[in-house]
């Protein structure tokens, strides 16, 4: 039933309260003279205060904190919109020659409020000459509060929002905020994991966000501050969005974004390159700007591709790094082409030879592009500084249709923050950056290809919700042997939450590869890399030398075809690691604590990673994210060994979690304990797999009262090992797949069929 909170203010002029729901606990109260606001949730130490609004018009700044924004004007009202009903008040300001309306829409079926500008008469003049600062703002929040209340956790950076994770305490002393250019989405929590997420809700290349204040100040949402022209009946909104914990909040906001611009799972779930094991050739790979002796690359690749069929690891796709087309000014995009000296047979001689698809890199665009009318080609394209950006859609379908002709299914654009950096007509321009993202996005579409990411700042990663064609995108650094880029577990939330598959880049399967062109560096972690890069449930590339891979190793990731055996989600930290990473009070693991899971037929089968444990730490199915399992019992993987059984799945069950390493890294799983006919049994799965029971793998599980029987799919021909535990005696039963790949596996027979 619905019902107005009242919340006791003392402003100047009426406080009007939204009327809150069953599905919306946030407490809202609008003070209708100054357009500032009051936020809470109940039960929780949630609690925000409004800062003031402000606008640039005519190279003035109008401001409710000196009264030089006017207001003109209120209403409110019921309305409906993609996410359902909504209560609105808006109220109407004067800022100089300007026209502008703010708008605060709360919602009654999911717990989100959205803020709106709106200039219907559009606004001149706006540059506030800061690319880092903010040319309007609203909502704006004061960062206010003793220590140790409430925590954030700040997307920031490069990498999908990766590059530059900010965690603290939200207080009157807080920096680490990111913003500018590069700042992302914002998660604020209190101690009992509340929180509210927000971000951009619309604009996403021209939104920003500004921490004004080196410490403590104000947090402040509005277009990006270099902007010199806001045009008529544009509106920019802003989301918050309130869920029970982080990684849950995170995910619900993401849906929500999804839902608003109409963008689903299903092209994601079906990208080829996330799906099945590919080799990669980028930074960190051993033929990274470097090919076999007295070789060319085309030579170089068709070895890398003959060697794996050789040793029998089934690479279903070739990636092609930066090495192989024509560089120009700074070392930008002259020609996306393949080099004589490269390829000197074309690419499609490559692809025909090798049989395989291509993954293909690109970088920014140079500012003597052949491409360009300006340098005596076909196509529109705006020249600044040592780069360049086509404004012509004939470009990109002309550009994917040649490069269909050589195998391309994934256009991987690389070095999107330098392009969107890199000129000034994009940074003073409210429409140029969706524009340039929209455009190759929906003729990647058109074609038929699918689109990665990488070095994507947060406004590209929330723009990729109107671009059904991104299906995956780089969550961490590049990979160099012996690097820490592993650590996905954060970055991955936000990716999975956008419907984007994570990927942790490339890696070593084995140690020492002599001859690289990273001098003497080793790999020393490359049991770790391999289980983090499938338990990602993005791409899995590895990129060994010939004759360097360790072939047992990569075979844990997939099926005898290459298909990947993930689990039903990509693995992402817990949410106490992330709020000890803010509050640093010994609520969490003192280290990495990753979980996830695999859903089949009602069954969950939950996986736990712990890597890099400065400390023993107790996890339970709740704390895991796991939610209220049936009666489980968890097993670790300890090598090519296994621990003994412990009970887990209720409230007081836990696991402890070892003090460990990067190399003795942990992984346990957990198991849904059945009883047929008196007889405990337990789907251990496939032992010598990184995700034991995958839904890649086993497609139904069906229980009955005196039998289990599963279906299973793979390769034709392939032989599967599934293992059982029955009254404590350990069962394992083969089955060989026929020539549809597939078999049904019954428990009771021990038979295969």
């Amino acid at each position: 039933m619905e019902h107005v909170f009242h919340l006791m203010v003392i402003w100047l002029g009426a406080a009007a309260a939204f009327s809150s729901t069953d599905m919306n606990p946030i407490n809202l109260v609008v003070d209708q003279s100054t357009g500032g606001f009051k936020l809470n949730v109940p039960n929780s130490s949630l609690n925000f205060n409004s800062a003031d609004i402000f606008f640039q018009v005519s190279g003035m700044m109008y401001s409710t904190a000196d009264g030089s924004l006017k207001k003109t004007g209120y209403d409110d009202g019921i309305a409906f919109d993609t996410l359902g009903q909504y209560q609105y008040k808006s109220i109407q300001w004067q800022a100089g020659a300007a026209r502008v309306q703010t708008t605060f829409r709360y919602y009654t079926d999911i717990p989100a409020v959205v803020f709106a500008q709106s200039f219907p008469d559009g606004a001149n003049g706006t540059s506030v000459m800061n690319q880092e600062h903010t040319c309007t703002g609203f909502p704006t929040y004061k960062l206010e509060g003793p220590p140790a209340m409430l925590g954030f956790l700040s997307y920031g950076g490069n990498m999908f929002g990766g590059g530059s994770i900010g965690t603290g305490e939200w207080s009157k002393q807080t920096t680490g905020i990111r913003t500018g250019l590069t700042g992302g989405p914002l998660a604020i929590f209190d101690r009992d994991l509340n929180t509210v997420v927000l971000s951009p809700f619309s604009q996403f290349m021209a939104a920003s966000v500004w921490h004004n204040g080196t410490a403590g100040g104000e947090v402040n949402y509005g277009i990006m501050g270099d902007v010199e022209n806001i045009p008529p009946n544009c509106d920019y909104h802003t989301i918050l969005f309130y869920g029970k914990c982080i990684n849950q909040a995170l995910h619900e906001w993401g849906g929500t974004l999804m839902k608003q611009y109409g963008k689903t799972r299903a092209r994601t779930e079906s990208d080829f390159a996330s799906n099945y094991i590919g080799y990669w050739t980028d930074g960190g790979a051993y033929y990274y700007y470097n090919t076999e002796s007295g070789k060319n690359y085309e030579e170089t690749m068709i070895d890398a591709i003959a060697y794996a069929r050789e040793v029998g690891i089934p690479y279903r796709y070739l990636q092609l790094d930066s090495w192989w087309y024509y560089k120009g000014v700074n070392n930008g995009v002259k020609m996306w082409e393949a080099r004589p000296d490269v390829f000197p047979n074309g690419l499609r001689a490559l692809h025909q030879k090798i049989g395989l698809p291509i993954v293909a890199h690109n970088k920014y665009w140079a500012r003597d592009t052949t491409y360009a009318k300006q340098n005596g080609g076909n196509y529109s394209f705006i020249l600044e500084g040592g780069m360049s950006i086509p404004t012509d859609m004939m470009f990109w379908n002309d550009l994917f249709t040649r490069s269909r002709e050589w195998g391309l299914i994934v256009y991987e654009q690389d070095y999107l923050d330098a392009e969107f950096r890199g000129l000034r007509a994009i940074l003073s321009s409210t429409s140029l950056g969706k524009q340039w993202m929209m455009q190759f996005g929906e003729a990647a579409s058109s074609h038929d290809l699918n689109i990665q990411y990488c070095m994507a700042n947060p406004r590209h990663a929330l723009q990729s919700v109107q671009i059904p064609a991104v299906t995956q995108a780089r969550v961490s650094g590049d990979y160099h042997p012996g690097n820490e880029q592993w650590r996905i577990g954060i970055s991955s939330i936000m990716a999975h939450a956008l419907g984007i598959r994570p990927y942790k880049d490339t890696f070593w399967s084995t140690s020492k590869q002599p001859g690289s062109p990273y001098g003497n560096a080793t790999e020393p972690y490359p049991r770790l890399q391999a289980a983090v890069a499938t338990l990602s449930a993005g791409p899995v590339g590895p990129s060994d030398m010939v004759k360097g891979a360790d072939v047992k190793l990569i075979m844990r990731s997939c099926n005898a075809d290459g298909l990947l055996l993930k689990p039903s989600r990509p693995t992402t930290a817990v949410d106490l690691q992330i709020a000890e990473k803010a509050f640093q009070l010994d609520m969490g693991p003192k280290g990495e604590v990753w979980t996830t899971y695999s859903d089949i037929s009602g069954l969950r089968f939950g996986i736990i990673l712990a890597a890099d444990l400065k400390e023993d730490w107790n996890i339970t199915a709740i704390t895991a994210g796991f939610g209220e399992m049936m009666p489980s019992f968890a097993q670790k993987d300890m090598g090519w060994l296994f621990s003994p059984f412990v009970s887990f799945g209720n409230a007081t069950q836990n696991i402890l979690l070892n003090k460990c390493s990067k190399h003795d890294f942990a992984l346990w799983y957990t198991i849904p304990k059945l009883h047929i006919q008196k007889r405990t049994i337990l789907i251990i799965g496939e032992r010598h797999k990184w995700v034991r029971m995958s839904p890649q793998r086993v497609t139904n599980i069906n229980v009955t009262n005196s039998t289990v029987q599963m279906s299973l799919k793979g390769a034709p021909g392939e032989t599967v090992v599934m293992s059982f535990v029955v009254q404590g005696e350990d069962v394992d039963i083969t089955c060989v797949l026929d020539k549809a790949g597939t078999s049904t596996l019954d428990l009771y027979s021990n038979t295969c069929s």
